[in-house]
């Protein structure tokens, strides 16, 4: 099976996102979803992120179907990612 890392960018701080072992709430595609092993929360000028184990059993669908993501073993490291456009998921 074809393993993914599911990237976002948020404007969240990093070390409240760590935490809480979560970020905000994604549009994420049902068919990716059982796919995603990682997860990277990047800051919005791409120089951090949080690097983690997708905790697929603690994330959760809100009501508009927005997933929670719910992680493990994460840490922050310095980083430089370029997002295009405004779509702030991606799979990796």
């Amino acid at each position: 099976m074809q393993k993914l890392t599911l990237q976002v960018r948020t404007r969240d701080h990093l070390l409240d996102l760590l935490a809480k072992s979560e970020s905000s709430a994604w549009v994420v595609a049902q068919d990716k979803l059982e796919k995603i092993t990682h997860i990277q929360v990047v800051n919005f000028a791409g120089t951090q992120m949080i690097e983690g184990v997708f905790n697929r059993e603690y994330s959760y669908r809100k009501d508009d179907g927005r997933l929670v993501i719910k992680f493990v073993d994460g840490r922050i490291v310095n980083c430089n990612v370029q997002f295009d456009g405004q779509n702030p998921v991606r799979y990796i």
